[in-house]
């Protein structure tokens, strides 16, 4: 926690050329972050769109074997109870 007010530092030679370079490179995290954090939320649309997928494809699999079993309704329930 910073005690008092911050003492404004003033660069000269060597070390302002290091502090423009420390100054670009955090800009460049900040961005990089920004970039990270649209990617993953990116991926997390894209998971949740495959999930939802592979249990349309599923349920639409359930479906087409009972259909092909050629049983009736009731019977599959009462299999499915017994």
């Amino acid at each position: 926690m910073p005690r008092g007010v911050k003492k404004e530092v003033t660069y000269t030679g060597k070390a302002a050329k290091i502090n423009e370079k420390i100054l670009k490179l955090e800009a460049d995290l900040k961005a990089a972050k920004e970039e990270l954090k649209a990617a993953y939320k990116e991926q997390l649309k894209e998971e949740k769109r495959a999930a939802k997928e592979a249990e349309k494809e599923k349920r639409e699999n359930l479906i087409k074997a009972l259909e092909e079993s050629g049983k009736s309704t009731e019977e599959i329930l009462e299999f499915l109870k017994g």
